[in-house]
């Protein structure tokens, strides 16, 4: 059973080898106890009961429901759903065997990317439990440091960190989230397997060293936030779990925490070096 790393998270995952996203590959590891037991299962397309479950979340795209103390969450064409414990410790997909069908190229890339969407919805939960969360961000590594730069999608994180790489050669850490857990009272981010459009990330985990929220302009500025408005900027840009209120509490420490602990500007800017050579300046009078 293959055994992956993530956010410090050990995920052991029961899948034939043809439907594992290559992203997962990078972090393979022999080392630690599972925190998580995933197991994927093929099986003939059937009714999913709810009968005594309570509807908590309903969307375009899915059904969420508590059940037995289980979250189960199906898929508005009810060809897949998943099966979550209470704890976050053991998770189950179980997917339409029309789709168990390792000799064609487009199913396969199908069910590797659901696959893929759904341990990230799993992994949102289980980092609340740890102290941790993820944040729709990019992220550099600067002087052994990650500099967090959230914003909405097509707002510029890409273009951002990709001035930095050209001008100053820093690695990118993710391109498009990033896992941030509380480790000794110490805020450190991590890659992860997901990263959008980007194409960029990388196994590695660095402590924090400031967040720096992206906004479109026409000119370039930074100004340092005070706790409260970093609170709700940095709480607007993390994916989080509403319909469970005692993850909710458990996201909305762990944000405090963070930003209670990490400088946090708002950088108005354009896609250009003056942008970055604005954040360098701030990072260096930190």
């Amino acid at each position: 059973m293959p055994k992956f790393s993530i956010g410090d998270l050990i995920i052991n995952i029961l899948a034939p080898d043809w439907a594992i996203h290559e992203n997962f590959k990078l972090f393979t590891t022999k080392e630690g106890e599972p925190d998580i037991e995933c197991q994927v299962i093929f099986q003939e397309h059937q009714d999913i009961s709810v009968e005594g479950a309570q509807l908590i979340m309903e969307t375009p795209k899915n059904k969420i429901y508590e059940i037995n103390g289980n979250i189960l969450n199906i898929s508005g064409d009810r060809k897949a759903y998943s099966i979550t414990s209470k704890d976050w410790s053991t998770y189950k997909i179980y997917i339409n065997s029309e789709y168990n069908n390792p000799n064609n190229e487009e199913i396969i890339q199908k069910v590797k990317n659901g696959i893929l969407a759904s341990l990230r919805d799993l992994l949102v939960g289980a980092l609340a439990q740890k102290n941790g969360l993820i944040i729709h961000s990019s992220t550099i590594i600067w002087q052994d440091k990650g500099i967090v730069f959230p914003a909405p999608s097509d707002t510029g994180k890409t273009t951002h960190t990709l001035l930095w790489q050209q001008m100053y050669q820093t690695p990118v850490l993710d391109g498009d989230v990033t896992a941030c857990r509380i480790n000794n009272d110490t805020p450190v981010v991590y890659g992860l397997p997901w990263c959008g459009t980007s194409g960029q990330f990388i196994n590695a985990s660095v402590p924090l060293g400031a967040i720096v929220f992206l906004q479109q302009s026409q000119e370039n500025s930074i100004i340092k936030l005070d706790f409260q408005e970093a609170f709700l900027r940095l709480t607007a840009r993390c994916f989080l779990l509403p319909w469970n209120q005692r993850l909710m509490d458990q996201y909305l420490d762990t944000i405090q925490r963070i930003v209670g602990k990490v400088s946090c500007y708002l950088l108005n800017c354009l896609p250009n070096q003056e942008s970055v050579e604005l954040v360098k300046e701030c990072l260096k009078k930190q």
